[in-house]
């Protein structure tokens, strides 16, 4: 996962980490530690992301498949 083009792309909404893990559904907790990269994003999170911030293909690939 690339964690600081995510948090670029929160930046560019206005969006923080918190009201970010509100819209996905999951705990602010859980949030920070995908963010840390200790836990993955699920599939099901990934799609309400990409819903949420309006990411193209291109820009979810960056994000959540770029290693």
């Amino acid at each position: 996962m690339n964690v600081s083009e995510l948090r670029a792309e929160l930046a560019r909404q206005n969006l923080t980490i918190p009201r970010f893990a509100e819209l996905v559904g999951i705990s602010k907790k859980t949030m920070y530690e995908k963010f840390s990269e200790k836990v993955e994003f699920r599939q099901s999170e990934i799609a309400k992301a990409r819903d949420i911030l309006n990411l193209s293909d291109d820009k979810l690939m960056l994000i959540f498949f770029n290693h």
